[in-house]
């Protein structure tokens, strides 16, 4: 049963649940161990959310509720999603992700010891190794995006956390596509983990879109769009690939920034990430792990710039846009090779329909007008902004700016103008202001 109070919260902002909070509420707040498998974007965080801090021991102090997430922006999402419910019972939620300040993080678990405790496999393994995170008291864990996490390449990791975590009563998975050797996991962790899905197909709230282009246009695709203002989250196979994008990008003077570049710091793509959800960047470029469990509300276009290896990618890329039931767009660019590998493995209830730029239109040009669907409809033109000069009229001619003319220059055809008794004195005072400003720093003197 979940907590009135958090209920309550619920019922504030949501009119009924999910299919998968349907689905889950009840089994999770009874204890049992579920694999939820749903489409992106249809409440996950939340299903598993409310359940289990309503199974919380509000009696007991120390680390209850382990949350795995595949990156540091899901991490730092899921913290922020849970914690004004977690509030409401008096519960705090800490946040362990890579590139942010380990000792602060640690300060924090030994001085506040959060019952709810989400973070990424790589941090929360050091902060146990640093002894700042005390492992006996964790009874639930949950993995969100299971698929990303529990693979063979961080099998050595996961069984070192396995080793350090005590017998668990409760371990629930999350994801979009399934995937996961549920029996691995149960020898892991030690709990027999049940599937419950809900659908893993697109929601139909989505259009999937291509356009034929080669290599070597896609970044006139990018550009156009970021000169129509068009938002969009642009998904890249590679970091060497995004890297480049968002060089061309900047060259034309594009509003871009990116997620997905693993030289920057956490709070660089957390800035990136909220400039772009408050409309100040036009286009945020993303790799796959980086982009996992991004929620941006509204997000109307996802742009598939290189095309995704498989369904399961394509299908968590499509997932940030069409959230809860929004209208939603996804692109993706590519030659007749790319395009045919992309349709063998899309279902056939997914139609793929060809591009029309109608769609995307110049959010800063009237609505009426007349946009090309043709692939020449897509301009390179620099969107560097210019100034406009600012005209300076006056009726005395020697004020006006002569080519090559300096300062100097023109204070002296000025004074050839002016009265003899007037340049006497100002040439008096100009003395005095220098045998004052003797010796001063240039910053300090004062000027004529």
């Amino acid at each position: 049963m979940i907590l009135p109070e958090l209920q309550e919260e619920f019922d504030k902002h949501f009119q009924e649940k999910t299919a998968i909070q349907e689905a889950l509420f009840d089994r999770l707040a009874d204890g049992e161990s579920v694999f939820g498998l749903a489409p992106t974007g249809s409440g996950k965080t939340l299903a598993f959310a409310l359940p289990l801090l309503s199974r919380l021991d509000l009696t007991k102090k120390g680390h209850q509720l382990l949350i795995l997430a595949p990156s540091q922006e899901l991490g730092a999402q899921l913290a922020q999603v849970i914690r004004p419910y977690a509030a409401l019972i008096g519960v705090k939620v800490a946040a362990l992700i890579g590139g942010a300040n380990g000792k602060r993080q640690a300060d924090k678990l030994k001085k506040e010891k959060p019952a709810v405790v989400v973070g990424t496999l790589g941090r929360i393994q050091t902060m146990i190794d640093g002894k700042a995170l005390k492992t006996n008291h964790f009874t639930m864990l949950v993995v969100d995006e299971a698929d990303a996490t529990l693979t063979d390449e961080h099998a050595a990791e996961l069984e070192k956390l396995a080793d350090n975590l005590p017998n668990l009563q409760q371990v629930s998975l999350f994801s979009a596509t399934s995937g996961v050797d549920l029996a691995w996991v149960e020898r892991l962790f030690g709990q027999s983990v049940k599937p419950v899905s809900v659908g893993q197909r697109s929601p139909e709230t989505i259009d999937h879109t291509f356009l034929h282009v080669d290599g070597r246009a896609n970044h006139k695709v990018l550009i156009e769009l970021a000169r129509r203002h068009v938002q969009a989250l642009v998904f890249f196979n590679s970091i060497n690939a995004l890297v480049a994008a968002q060089a061309a990008l900047r060259h034309e003077h594009a509003s871009v920034m990116s997620v997905g570049n693993n030289e920057k710091s956490h709070l660089k793509r957390a800035d990136a990430l909220q400039a772009f959800k408050k409309g100040k960047l036009d286009l945020l470029l993303a790799t796959d792990v980086a982009g996992r469990g991004l929620d941006i509300t509204g997000l109307p276009l996802v742009v598939n710039a290189q095309v995704p290896r498989n369904l399961t990618t394509y299908l968590h890329r499509s997932g940030r846009t069409g959230r809860a039931g929004q209208r939603g767009q996804v692109l993706t660019l590519g030659n007749d090779h790319d395009i045919r590998m992309l349709k063998q493995y899309l279902p056939d209830e997914l139609e793929l329909k060809k591009f029309s730029w109608a769609s995307v239109a110049d959010k800063k040009k009237p609505s009426a007008q007349v946009v090309s669907d043709e692939p020449a409809a897509v301009s390179i033109a620099s969107t560097k902004r210019t100034k406009p000069t600012a005209v300076k009229t006056t009726t005395d001619s020697n004020s006006v700016k002569k080519p090559g003319q300096g300062y100097a220059a023109r204070k002296a055809a000025q004074r050839k103008q002016e009265d003899p008794k007037t340049l006497k004195k100002a040439k008096q005072k100009h003395q005095a202001r220098k045998k004052k400003n003797k010796g001063k720093p240039k910053w300090a003197q004062k000027r004529d």
